[in-house]
């Protein structure tokens, strides 16, 4: 099956607003859930969490510090790992995902990229409706 959701009305930091592919998402630590919108960003290579989403987490930021890049430019990271959970009431999906985890105070929502998430699903983005449709691949045991 596919599950498709519509794109949310966000508002950039220059107060502009937006539709951006972003869908519900129960984001888990250690053994701290929260729901967030989360942007699904097919040109992110990787998924990253703000420092304060990490920290509500309960994740360890104690790791090796170390340099990625992006859209905004470089910024200090630590890698973890968290849980996502999402779905509809027919169809529900539970995904062990790598993040970085951004140390500096820029503000984004929490992201996910290529890496892992893009490899169980098919995703399509319909643009022109402001749809985004998710088809697990078959291959994968992701049934929460």
């Amino acid at each position: 099956m596919t599950l498709t959701y519509r794109y949310k009305e966000v508002y950039r930091t220059n107060n502009i607003q937006t539709r951006t592919p972003s869908i519900p998402m129960t984001l888990s630590g250690k053994g701290i859930k929260f729901e967030f919108t989360v942007l699904i960003d097919s040109g992110a290579d990787i998924s990253a969490i703000p420092k304060q989403v990490a920290e509500l987490l309960g994740l360890d930021l104690s790791g090796k510090k170390e340099e990625t890049f992006g859209i905004g430019g470089s910024a200090s990271a630590v890698s973890s790992n968290i849980r996502i959970d999402f779905g509809k009431v027919h169809e529900k999906y539970s995904v062990d995902l790598p993040v970085k985890v951004i140390l500096s105070d820029y503000d984004f929502p929490p992201l996910i990229g290529r890496s892992v998430f893009f490899d169980k699903f098919r995703i399509t983005f319909d643009q022109a409706k402001f749809n985004i449709h998710l088809k697990a691949n078959t291959n994968n045991n992701l049934l929460g």
